[in-house]
């Protein structure tokens, strides 16, 4: 940490400057330089930063902009305390103290701005426990900048790798999440409002209960309600946002149900005075539009699956109505078939049945009331008997086959094709919109942070309770206190072995952080999954990688790209059959062509050696002179130990040509080691 903020000794001042160059090298670039003396300031008001002034040394603020580390000195000796820890302390009515100290705080700052704080001091800061001193200090302006700047610095390099493998941005993925929107805290109350009213609604349309005097008081309620919530949320969203914003039309819906609330209630109180038929049927216009304010559950965010339930529904139109298409062109035809010849035979007069085939309408209408189960006629009699009984075996086999073709085959078809794309529509994520694709991004980023960082901390605590042989396992668990985590614990080489491993997804925050990730219920086997190398151990950027890769559905990417992986290694291992076969074949000519080179110049030397009388003597004298040319040290002895590649040749040119004689008969040297040249060479 004194490495980041260029203070190698905690009795070293940090400037506004030095920390925004930290921060900016870690790659959060989001803030600014006045942003970072504004932090230092209020740190160093908070501890009442004070410089012995014995020697008179005051510059100006551009000047204390602009100094180096050594020239901090010129302060002079600086002198700070932190608070009692009772002015510290979090409570309603300390919190308001807090917020009026501050207040003088910022005022003396404002006077006295060196725009330094004792590196100490800040170091403290940074690694104390999240706490409300925080907020004393800083304020709800800038406590989330100090809380960016504190996890950039405490843990840069894990932000970078988990950055690097999210495909985030660091200025993103270190911002603290952002508060709960005081909207969400008014959708519970928004709910019970729109259950009550769809209640209100059932009892109005009962006949005991429909002319209660105290209904049209409800109504008032319930229009008051309404229009305090479009208020509400024009407050909070401001004009540009509730006019212009991504729920416009959720807002401009609101209006509407407003505005009919209204007029139903106006209507309501001069029904009395002024009656007509326009004025009845504007009444029950507005009274149906009370149905559809039930509507309005869906706006909340709690109702998530039921809104991917309604998308899902609404993605299969298109099928359904393709499905009804089909239906009605089948049933078209089999009631053409039945209207000429049921319709037409006096048998079905007869049976008083003419009425459902004398049309092909009617047919049609007969047909469908037959495949779905209610084919009766006014008496309750089944029109399949009685047609089966009259026409007989025709007729039975023609029926069996048209009710097997409808109802087993088309309804189950358009029910398995319905319900297919309604789950995969139902099983989009929202997040369409860019805004949308982001945050969950971000998302993701800083869970997979936090799950970083459990494991890191478990790795350290692993290792101290296996140093320490006292100490039982069973007592392993994980710290909660994430903000004391530091890169300190990834700078080492941790590698986490498959033990640990299920030691840390046992802990009841990594199964959370798990869940968040989308991770699959079966956890135990996923360290095996994630060891690709079956090394035994998982470094963390492969643990990192590895859950990533395992988050969430099977996609057909996933498929493809496991495909093109085997397709890259095999045209791999193929190029390096060809090379190694070149290579061999390469190898093979370059021999073939020394040993014939060697074979030439060895005949060569063995024509030239024949054609030389001089040398034939000295040939037939050899095997003499191998006696004693070890001891006399006279050159000419040819020994079976001769060079593999025209040893003979070597030997031969060895010989002096004047001692050599014609070839005769070869003689046996005593000489194990001569060896005789037969005379044919």
């Amino acid at each position: 940490l004194r490495l980041r903020l260029g203070a190698l000794s905690s009795t070293k001042l940090v400037s506004g400057s030095s920390l925004y160059d930290a921060i900016r090298a870690l790659g959060l670039t989001r803030y600014t330089l006045e942003e970072m003396n504004d932090i230092v300031n209020l740190l160093a008001a908070f501890i009442g930063l004070q410089f012995d002034q014995t020697e008179n040394h005051r510059y100006s603020l551009n000047a204390a902009l602009n100094m180096v580390q050594e020239e901090f000195q010129k302060f002079g000796t600086p002198y700070w305390q932190w608070p009692p820890y009772r002015d510290s302390t979090l409570s309603h009515g300390s919190l308001q103290r807090g917020a009026t100290t501050m207040n003088v705080w910022s005022e003396k700052q404002a006077r006295e701005q060196y725009n330094v704080v004792p590196a100490q001091a800040l170091m403290e800061l940074f690694l104390a426990e999240e706490g409300d001193i925080h907020k004393r200090i800083f304020g709800s302006r800038l406590l989330k900048t100090f809380h960016a700047i504190r996890e950039i610095l405490l843990a840069g390099d894990t932000n970078r790798l988990v950055a690097e493998l999210t495909f985030v941005r660091i200025n993103d993925l270190a911002a603290p999440p952002e508060p709960m929107h005081p909207l969400v805290l008014l959708e519970p109350f928004v709910a019970f409002l729109i259950v009550l009213n769809g209640i209100m609604i059932g009892f109005q349309t009962d006949p005991k209960y429909g002319d209660w005097e105290g209904w049209p008081y409800f109504e008032i309620g319930f229009a008051c309600f309404l229009v305090l919530e479009i208020l509400t949320r024009m407050h909070l969203l401001g004009c540009g946002g509730f006019w212009c914003g991504p729920e416009l039309m959720w807002n401009y819906f609101d209006l509407f149900l407003a505005g009919t609330g209204l007029v139903d209630i106006i209507v309501q109180q001069t029904s009395n005075e002024k009656s007509g038929i326009f004025g009845t049927s504007l009444l029950r216009f507005c009274r149906l539009i009370r149905l559809v304010r039930i509507v309005k559950i869906f706006r909340l965010k709690a109702m998530r699956d039921l809104r991917l339930m309604v998308k899902g529904l609404i993605a299969g139109i298109k099928t359904l109505v393709l499905a009804f298409t089909l239906l009605f062109s089948v049933l078209y035809v089999i009631s053409g078939f039945a209207t000429m010849t049921l319709g037409s035979y006096d048998e079905t007069v007869a049976l008083g049945l003419m009425i459902y085939f004398q049309s092909l309408p009617d047919s049609m209408f007969t047909a469908f009331r037959c495949f779905t189960g209610e084919c009766v006629n006014e008496a309750g009699e089944p029109l399949t008997h009685l047609l089966a009984r009259e026409y007989g075996l025709v007729f039975i086999l023609s029926y069996v086959m048209s009710y097997m073709l409808v109802t087993m085959g088309i309804f189950n078809v358009i029910l398995a094709v319905y319900v297919d794309i309604t789950m995969k529509a139902a099983k989009e994520n929202e997040a369409q919109t860019a805004e949308q694709h982001f945050r969950e991004s971000i998302r993701i980023a800083r869970t997979t942070r936090e799950l970083l960082k459990k494991f890191a901390a478990a790795y350290h605590l692993y290792q101290d309770l296996e140093e320490n042989s006292s100490s039982n396992m069973e007592t392993f668990e994980i710290r909660a206190s994430a903000a004391l985590f530091t890169d300190d614990e990834l700078q080492e080489n941790i590698e986490i072995t498959k033990e640990l491993f299920l030691l840390v997804i046992q802990d009841r925050d990594v199964q959370l952080l798990m869940d968040d990730l989308d991770l699959p219920p079966d956890r135990a086997n996923l360290f095996e999954i994630i060891d690709a190398d079956s090394s035994g151990t998982l470094h963390i950027a492969e643990l990192v990688h590895g859950l990533l890769k395992i988050r969430g559905e099977v996609n057909k990417s996933d498929t493809i790209a496991t495909l093109l992986a085997t397709k890259a290694v095999q045209n791999m291992l193929t190029e390096t059959k060809c090379q190694v076969l070149n290579n061999l074949d390469d190898l093979k000519t370059e021999l073939l062509g020394l040993i014939f080179e060697q074979q030439v110049k060895l005949r060569k030397a063995i024509a030239a050696t024949v054609s030389s009388p001089e040398t034939g003597s000295s040939l037939s004298d050899s095997p003499r002179r191998g006696r004693s040319g070890g001891r006399s040290g006279s050159p000419g002895v040819i020994r079976s130990n001769l060079d593999s590649r025209g040893g003979r040749t070597a030997a031969m040119s060895a010989m002096p040509l004047g001692r050599m004689k014609a070839p005769q008969k070869p003689e046996v040297a005593e000489d194990s080691d001569a060896v005789p040249i037969p005379p044919e060479e």
